[in-house]
């Protein structure tokens, strides 16, 4: 009878492969766990950029809001229903208007009129995310615009010839302080209105900024750009030359401290002014070198 051949040993030790077994398993099991993810994250995407979406719409429609407020009512008239300028508050203005062609109005002004340049790139004080900012507000009045077929030629009444000083109570200002990356970018100081009859007047000042900002009136005769400037000795530091802080003597009012933080709005009312030339600054160190000045008037 033939003799049986011996078997041959295993390949591996039995251990080892159980080992290696388990480390297949669980492989299968992280692969397993990869796909779900790949699937959840396909399902849910979109949802999440919609969500983003809608929040950054919703966030720069408040803040163009705000811009708009403090930089073009003055002439556009209050949520844009119309003054010297045109109303942008219009079914025709908004449906014949794309955001493109908003965006380059606001940002390299209109030629020959007085709708001036507000886009840093073309000496304005607005960031390309504010001018954006300012057309997704305009935007947002579409779906209730009413119609205005002659939105070109404004609703504002004609001013007056005759200049008065005749006290009126309740004078609201709007004021918008900003930056676009604090002390290493332009910095810019907006009113509306830029000038308001004698008597009480309450500023609202929002900083839409990155950093802290302030607003002082001062009321002098001097060119809102051409106050002397001092070594305060303020942070961020004090300077040997350069801008750093103008005199506060003649200050008739004022945010107060502490400054107002970024995204923070304060109010603050200056009883009887008188008639005159005043600026408005940001008087913290260096501020008002970089921009942070606006001439103001009192009829």
């Amino acid at each position: 009878m033939p003799r049986e051949r011996p078997s041959p040993p295993p390949f591996e030790p039995e251990a080892l492969e159980r080992s290696l077994d388990r480390y297949l398993g669980i492989g299968l099991v992280f692969m397993a766990l990869l796909i779900v993810g790949f699937v959840t994250y396909t399902v849910r995407e979109p949802g999440l950029r919609k969500t983003a979406a809608a929040q950054q719409q919703s966030s720069y429609r408040d803040i163009g809001d705000t811009l708009f407020a403090g930089s073009c009512a003055s002439c556009h008239g209050k949520a844009g229903t119309g003054g010297s300028a045109p109303v942008l508050n219009s079914r025709q203005f908004l449906k014949a208007t794309t955001d493109g062609q908003m965006k380059g109005i606001i940002a390299g002004g209109i030629s020959g009129t007085e709708m001036p340049a507000w886009s840093f790139e073309f000496g304005g004080t607005f960031t390309d995310e504010q001018v954006q900012q300012v057309t997704t507000y305009l935007r947002s009045l579409e779906p209730k615009a009413p119609s205005v077929p002659s939105w070109r030629s404004g609703s504002a009444a004609t001013p007056s010839s005759t200049t008065t000083t005749a006290a009126v109570a309740g004078t609201s200002v709007q004021v918008v302080v900003s930056d676009s990356s604090g002390l290493n970018g332009r910095m810019s100081l907006t009113t509306a209105p830029a000038a308001v009859p004698a008597g009480d007047v309450t500023f609202t000042v929002k900083n839409t900024g990155t950093i802290e900002h302030e607003m002082v009136v001062l009321q002098t005769d001097v060119a809102f750009d051409k106050l002397p400037i001092v070594d305060g000795g303020d942070p961020p530091a004090p300077v040997a030359s350069g801008a750093d802080k103008v005199d506060e003597s003649t200050s008739v009012g004022e945010t107060g401290d502490p400054a107002v933080k970024p995204g923070e709005t304060r109010t603050f009312t200056v009883k009887g002014m008188a008639a005159g030339k005043y600026v408005l600054v940001c008087n913290i160190a260096k501020h008002y070198g970089m921009g942070m000045t606006a001439a103001f008037t009192v009829r």
